[in-house]
């Protein structure tokens, strides 16, 4: 009896050069070492590193690197789809591309409107026309979004939001995230489209650029002493009162929550679909500093630290600032989801990937 052959995949993974991005680019390649990963990144202002990113994606001879800015035209990702789809029994493209530094899109929204608006619905576009000229290739081409918990505004202390929720975004990165949601809908009504949505906590891990909080606590804290801390003009800033919380995710379990999302939509045929991804791990900015902070002099220096006056300020609070982010997952945990890695050990993972440190050789 002959085995069922295993169906033709090609991965588009967009903004694929960049923090997320490139992990996801690592993960398609390990675990589907008979598809094509092709990864399409403008290399924008955080690129400096994002070459570097792809260093081990590109030993393998199933990827495929694309200088592609998606804001810009169809075209490019259209041309790519068009060329590939006879080769292909699957396309799917994870859309990871946006500029997402909170802090700067206060100054210049448009340039966030343009970029993750514009370069989501051309996306979309691209496999629309495609759809639309040849029907029969509407089951081959999926889309999976990559939202965020953003897009839901602010929680009371004991609130929860599912995916049913409405969205409230309270900044214009938040706005942008929403609207490319809301024109995923209208397609996937209007045009039958195949996509995906996935909503995430704050995502953190290796090759974070540093305007996160956590990348730039680890970045700040490689100059750091145990007795003097860090030097005044460079200590760690905290927006506002240090009280706002968040919850974090593990980038690790991130990609396969969002692969996971990928072959579920794939087997339900569900388009349209929202699904929360993250975890429990919530914190005050306040506290997960001073636990980075202590993990990080306690693990390099084998110093115990109580006070963290030294290591960071209070600074200027952004113009808005929602209090708390809080999603519930349950779907994704009833899906057969669930995240393997907490934030206490993946701090202590990326202290010792940041200091070159084996786990054996911790003081």
């Amino acid at each position: 009896m002959v085995g069922k052959v295993a169906p033709r995949l090609h991965f588009i993974v967009t903004g694929g050069a960049g923090f997320i991005g490139s992990h996801m680019v690592d993960f398609l390649l390990e675990n589907y070492p008979a598809s094509t990963v092709t990864c399409l990144d403008k290399l924008s202002y955080a690129s400096h590193n994002l070459l570097h990113n792809l260093e081990n994606a590109q030993t393998h001879n199933n990827f495929r690197f694309e200088k592609i800015d998606l804001a810009e035209s169809h075209e490019n990702i259209r041309a790519i789809l068009q060329r590939d789809i006879d080769e292909y029994d699957v396309i799917t493209i994870f859309n990871f591309a946006a500029e997402s530094c909170v802090d700067q899109l206060f100054d210049n929204p448009i340039f966030f409107t343009k970029n993750n608006i514009l370069a989501t619905q051309n996306v979309l576009e691209a496999a629309r026309i495609i759809i639309h000229e040849h029907p029969s290739y509407a089951s081959r081409i999926q889309v999976v979004h990559i939202s965020t918990d953003e897009v839901y505004g602010e929680q009371g202390i004991d609130e929860e939001v599912d995916e049913t929720s409405p969205l409230r975004p309270s900044n214009p990165y938040a706005a942008t995230k929403a609207a490319c949601d809301l024109i995923i809908e209208a397609y996937v009504k209007s045009y039958k489209l195949n996509v995906a949505i996935v909503r995430a906590n704050n995502v953190y891990g290796p090759r974070q650029f540093p305007e996160k909080l956590i990348a730039t606590t680890l970045e700040k804290l490689k100059y750091a002493n145990p007795d003097s801390g860090i030097e005044a003009d460079q200590r760690i800033v905290i927006h506002g009162d240090g009280s706002h919380r968040r919850r974090y995710l593990h980038v690790r379990d991130f990609v396969r929550a969002v692969d996971f999302v990928s072959r579920n939509s794939r087997k339900s045929h569900n388009s349209g679909e929202v699904h929360n991804v993250g975890t429990n791990d919530e914190c005050t900015n306040k506290a997960l500093v001073e636990m980075i902070c202590r993990d990080f002099m306690k693990i390099v220096h084998g110093a115990e630290i109580q006070d963290f006056s030294k290591f960071y300020y209070f600074g200027k609070d952004r113009l808005y600032n929602d209090s708390r982010y809080s999603i519930d997952t349950g779907k994704m945990l009833d899906l057969g989801w669930s995240p393997e890695v907490s934030l206490a050990d993946g701090i202590t993972e990326l202290i010792e990937e940041v200091m070159g440190i084996e786990s054996r050789q911790r003081v």
